[in-house]
């Protein structure tokens, strides 16, 4: 089983590479936000209206969502492998292909790119609004291309290295634990009303699940941008000194690799604080950014997509063996 499983891995991400992720209610990403909305509003109608109770609420609804995307698939799949290993190393190939979206992101990004070289914004508002399943209709050509840089950045720390990290290790159960937990985050980051508490279960859980891995990513991230030939000498620089500027820590050390390669800032927030507007942000605008960083981050992330993948294959080969011979 441990040979099936790491061929699952591979198997998995070969697909996605080849032909994208999968359609519709076939892709995690379409189908767990549906169902945690739908349970969500079925659990506010039994807790209170208050933070700790959806707080509890949220605890709740993470449990039953990776029940029913995790756990139950995962017992299914161990019994099938007992009676036909083939048909399992299938669906553990599946299971793996689903969670993967690193194609997806990077074909959209590139639209998004020509759309804005093209001088067509509205198209490339609307790419971005699918990307990242908020409203984008008024930013500017500016906030676009920044939005689009972080959002290959958080591909290659969230969809690429936490989902190669726990596939490595455990095949298509493994994958689909951290994507199920990591699609349930996002989908609660992304709004903004109080019922949001019933995120922050999620969003614990994700935080250590992916925090090796985010930081493995990063390292990844500054030396295939140092192979593409970018100066990453102030990439730790902007590092240290930004990490805590994001709400999502494990997003930041890729955030702050790209920044500072690119030679942009990214993540702009205000915050008023005695009386004042003060503005944080990832990063130092070095020049005027254009469609080329969006290119630009699409190949760092690619590449430090292919090596993380590469690191995390050779290392589940090297423990198999072992434990194997």
């Amino acid at each position: 089983m441990l040979m099936n499983t790491f061929a699952a891995f591979c198997a998995g991400f070969a697909l996605n590479i080849i032909l994208g992720s999968p359609k519709g209610f076939l892709n995690i990403e379409n189908v767990v936000p549906k169902f945690t909305v739908k349970l969500e509003g079925l659990l506010k109608r039994m807790y209170k209206d208050s933070a700790e109770a959806h707080r509890m609420a949220g605890v709740i609804l993470l449990v039953i969502t990776l029940t029913v995307f995790a756990v139950i698939p995962g017992v299914l799949l161990w019994l099938i492998y007992s009676a036909s290993p083939l048909l399992a190393l299938v669906i553990d190939s599946f299971f793996c292909w689903t969670c993967f979206s690193v194609m997806h992101t990077r074909n959209e990004l590139d639209r998004v790119s020509r759309a804005l070289a093209s001088g067509r914004p509205d198209l490339a508002r609307k790419g971005l609004s699918k990307l990242t399943g908020s409203d984008c209709s008024d930013m500017n050509e500016d906030e676009m291309i920044k939005r689009s840089v972080e959002i290959a950045a958080d591909c290659g720390a969230d969809n690429a290295a936490g989902t190669l990290f726990y596939a490595a290790l455990f095949g298509g159960i493994g994958a689909l634990v951290y994507r199920t937990v990591s699609v349930v985050r996002r989908t609660y980051s992304t709004r903004s009303e109080k019922s949001d508490n019933f995120g922050k279960a999620a969003n614990d859980l994700w935080c250590f699940l992916d925090f090796v891995p985010a930081h493995i990513c990063a390292l990844l991230a500054n030396f295939s941008a140092s192979v593409f030939g970018f100066d990453t000498e102030n990439c730790f620089p902007v590092f240290k000194r930004d990490r805590k500027q994001l709400a999502a820590s494990n997003l930041a050390p890729c955030r702050c690799v790209y920044a500072g390669a690119l030679g942009i800032s990214l993540t702009p927030r205000s915050a008023l604080k005695d009386g004042y507007i003060s503005f944080s942000s990832i990063g130092d605008d070095h020049h005027i950014s254009d469609c080329d960083d969006i290119a630009a981050a699409n190949e760092i992330m690619y590449a430090s997509v292919f090596f993380t993948m590469l690191l995390f294959t050779a290392v589940r080969l090297i423990v198999t063996l072992i434990i194997v011979l």
